[in-house]
């Protein structure tokens, strides 16, 4: 029943007064939050018609989807705020939510690089006072953690997986010979960049 509770939930939160076109495109949970019947890295296609829901690249459903006013109607209605941070960044919430969601529309990746050549590069990132290396090729069975390179439609992601499993996929805005450029974080900074290891 929770599960279907959060479903109608999520699926009736969209609604808005806003044109559906400024809420098309591919949407990720920002710091990869779970909730409700969406566990995992929670990833979201908003069409004309149509929400799609993924666990990252893992389709789980599809759902039609009409707006009356500024309400979005499927089965039933549900009531939710919303605003847009900024045209990219999407703020939901409701009282059937614990906490407010935080989305992230996903943009293509800028790169003149092809994936073999971003795929030979390490780079490092600080955060937190922490350093991780960041090191799409190499996984020897010593790690714990990898990092791994993915691309949905136009955008790269950076993949970390702890022993075997996705638990974070952070999307990339820019790669290039010297630097990547990663967005999407729930707290610090909105964007952070790594610097290339000679």
């Amino acid at each position: 029943m929770k599960f279907l509770d959060s479903y109608w939930v999520f699926i009736l939160l969209l609604g808005t007064s806003i044109t559906a076109q400024e809420l098309e495109g591919k949407w990720i949970v920002s710091g990869n939050k779970s909730f409700g019947g969406f566990p995992g890295i929670h990833l979201m296609e908003v069409s004309e018609d149509s929400l799609l829901h993924y666990n990252f690249d893992e389709f789980i459903t599809k759902t039609s989807y009409t707006t009356e006013e500024n309400k979005l109607k499927i089965d039933t209605l549900a009531f939710a705020d919303f605003s847009f941070k900024n045209p990219n960044r999407l703020i939901i919430s409701s009282e059937r939510l614990e906490r407010p969601i935080d989305y992230i529309r996903l943009v293509p990746t800028k790169t003149d690089l092809n994936v073999e050549e971003i795929k030979q590069k390490k780079y490092n990132l600080e955060r937190g006072g922490k350093s991780f290396e960041i090191d799409f090729k190499n996984h020897p069975d010593s790690k714990i953690m990898h990092s791994y390179l993915k691309k949905i439609d136009q955008t790269y992601f950076l993949v970390i997986h702890r022993y075997g499993n996705a638990i974070t996929a952070v999307p990339i805005e820019e790669i290039t010979e010297d630097k990547l450029f990663l967005y999407g974080f729930s707290r610090g900074p909105n964007k952070l960049v790594a610097t290339a290891i000679e």
